[in-house]
């Protein structure tokens, strides 16, 4: 959350390595055996994307109070 509110935010798709996978052995990276992260691969998407769902809602949701405040004073 931190880095979401600096004006430089880190890039999950770059840090975490997801392109160089695709790049070096498509989806046989990604299924290899020797692999220590093989049985929490399923959360890996929520722990990086969570963040930024939840920024986004927050934002949302500060967006749409900020609209209601102005909509109210013109009345």
């Amino acid at each position: 959350m931190r880095s979401l509110a600096t004006l430089r935010p880190d890039n999950p798709i770059t840090e975490t390595g997801v392109l160089s996978e695709f790049r070096r052995g498509g989806l046989a990276s990604r299924a290899g055996r020797g692999r220590a992260d093989v049985n929490h691969q399923w959360i890996d998407p929520i722990v990086v994307g969570a963040p930024w769902v939840l920024a986004g809602v927050l934002a949302g949701g500060a967006a749409f109070a900020g609209v209601r405040a102005v909509v109210k004073r013109r009345r």
